[in-house]
C-alpha cells in the first residue's frame, strides 16, 4: 500500500496497512528549520541549505532522506506566495540565531537594524513582522495591541483588501500539483490560504482582543466581516480547486485557534452563529466541487466545539491538543470517533517530546495509537509543530514508535 492510498483509507475511516504519519505536510504538522537541521546533524544526514518556505514559523521544506527517515506519508503543495507577500523564489544565503544557514526569500531583508532586528516590510515600506536577535520566529508587528475600541472597517472593503490569486501563483501551484501527483506516491496536501478563514483575516484590522470583545458586543459586525470573508474565500476556492482539485487529498480550511489551556475562547452558540454558516459553505464548496477532504486547525481545549464542526462537514481536526483541559483522548475517541478523523495527538509537545525521556515518548505515543488508530481516522503527527530544543534522540524514539505500534490491526487497543 502506498502513501496515497493509505492516507485516503484512514480518512475513510478504514484500517489501512500500518498508521499514516505526515511529519512536514503543513504548516501545522512539521518541524522548525533550527530543530530539522539539529536533528539532520545528528543523524548525519546532509541537508545542504534548507529553504525556509514559511518565514512566521520559520518552517524548512522538508526533502529527500529526511521524508524518507519521518516515513511521512503527506507532502505539502508549498504556496508560492506565503504570508507577508514575500515569494518563494530567488533564494537567498541567510544565517539563522543559531547559526544554521539556510535560504530565504528574495524579497526577504536579511540586513537587521542597529538593534539586532530583523523585519519584513510591505512594498510601502510598513512593518508587517519583526525578529528580535534573542528570537527564533517572526512575529507579527503591532497585531496585538489592545485598543479597547472596535474598528468598524466597512464589510465590503475588507472583502476587496483580501487578494485573489493571480494567474502566475495558480499555474505555479497546478504545475507542482501535477508533478507530485504523477512523480510521487504521497498524498498531496492543499495548502490553500488565500481569503481563506484565518483568525487574523477576520479582525479586519482589530487586534485580537478587540476581535473578541466584537464577538460579544458587536456581533451583527463580526458577522458581516465573517461572511464577507466567506465569500472571498469561495472566490478564492473556485480557482484554487480549478487548478488543483484534482491532484489534492486534502485541503486546509482554517487555522484559527478558538481554545486555551483551560476552554474554549468563546461559547459554541457564538461560533453557531457568527461562524458557522460560512464554515459550512466552504465545506460544501469543497465536498462538492472536489474529492479532497477538508482540514482544520484549532488548538486548545476546543471539547464544546467539535459537534459544531462535524456539522459543518469539517474532516479532520488537528493539532488534538490532549494536553489541554477537558481534551481526554479516550472521551475524543468515544464521542467523535468515525465522524471526525484526528490528525494530531500523536505525542504530547509541551512537556513529553521536550522534557521527557526516550522511553517516556515511546509510551506517550504507544498509548495515543492504541487510543486513537483503531478503525482508521487518525493520521499520526505531533501535537503542534516540533520546536528548536526538543532532543534527536526524542525524535527519534517518536518515528520509531509511530512505525512499531502503527501497524494494523492495533496491538493492544482496547
Amino acid at each position: 500500500m502506498n502513501s496515497r492510498e493509505r492516507v485516503r483509507k484512514a480518512l475513510n475511516f478504514q484500517e489501512p496497512d500500518r498508521l499514516p504519519i505526515d511529519i512536514g505536510g503543513s504548516v501545522e504538522t512539521t518541524i522548525t528549520v533550527d530543530a530539522y537541521c539539529e536533528l539532520a546533524n545528528y543523524l548525519g544526514i546532509d541537508i545542504a541549505y534548507p529553504k525556509v518556505y514559511d518565514q512566521f514559523q520559520m518552517l524548512p521544506t522538508i526533502e529527500g532522506t529526511m521524508l524518507d527517515y519521518f516515513h511521512t506519508d503527506v507532502i505539502q503543495l508549498e504556496n508560492y506566495i506565503m504570508r507577508w507577500g514575500l515569494r518563494n523564489t530567488d533564494w537567498k544565503i541567510w544565517e539563522t540565531q543559531k547559526g544554521n544557514k539556510v535560504l530565504m526569500s528574495g524579497d526577504f531583508n536579511r540586513e537587521p537594524d542597529e538593534k539586532g532586528f530583523h523585519y519584513i516590510k510591505n512594498s510601502q515600506g510598513k512593518i508587517l513582522a519583526s525578529m528580535p536577535p534573542s528570537s527564533l520566529y517572526f512575529d507579527r508587528y503591532d497585531v496585538n495591541d489592545f485598543k479597547g475600541e472596535v474598528n468598524f472597517m466597512d464589510p465590503d472593503e475588507w472583502k476587496q483588501s483580501l487578494p485573489l490569486y493571480s494567474e502566475e501563483e495558480l499555474k505555479i501551484l497546478e504545475k507542482r500539483a501535477k508533478f507530485l501527483y504523477e512523480n510521487t506516491e504521497y498524498s498531496i496536501f492543499g495548502a490553500f490560504s488565500k481569503g481563506s478563514l484565518f483568525s487574523n483575516e477576520l479582525w479586519a484590522g482589530n487586534s485580537i482582543s478587540d476581535w473578541l470583545c466584537a464577538l460579544v458586543t458587536e456581533q451583527d459586525y463580526a458577522k458581516a466581516i465573517t461572511q464577507v470573508t466567506a465569500e472571498r474565500a469561495l472566490e478564492n476556492l473556485e480557482l484554487y480547486l480549478q487548478a488543483v482539485g484534482k491532484y489534492i487529498d486534502t485541503l486546509v480550511i482554517s487555522t484559527s485557534d478558538f481554545g486555551t489551556q483551560k476552554g474554549e475562547l468563546f461559547s459554541p452558540n457564538t461560533f453557531r452563529d457568527i461562524y458557522m454558516p460560512s464554515y459550512k459553505k466552504i465545506n460544501d464548496y469543497v465536498h462538492k466541487h472536489s474529492n479532497a477532504k477538508t482540514f482544520y486547525h484549532c488548538c486548545g481545549s476546543i471539547m464544546n466545539l467539535i459537534e459544531s464542526f462535524i456539522e459543518c462537514g469539517v474532516d479532520a481536526l488537528n493539532p488534538v491538543q490532549t494536553s489541554a483541559n477537558n481534551m481526554d483522548p479516550k472521551v475524543l475517541k468515544e464521542k467523535f470517533g468515525g465522524r471526525i478523523t484526528f490528525w494530531g495527538g500523536g505525542v504530547n509537545t509541551q512537556s513529553v517530546l521536550p522534557f521527557g525521556t526516550p522511553e517516556e515518548v515511546r509510551e506517550d505515543v504507544k498509548k495515543n495509537i492504541e487510543i486513537f488508530a483503531p478503525g482508521g481516522g487518525f493520521i499520526f503527527n505531533p501535537i503542534h509543530n516540533i520546536q528548536y530544543g526538543v532532543p534527536p534522540q526524542n525524535i527519534e524514539a517518536m518515528v520509531k514508535a509511530a512505525l512499531d505500534f502503527g501497524k494494523y490491526p492495533i496491538v493492544g487497543a482496547k
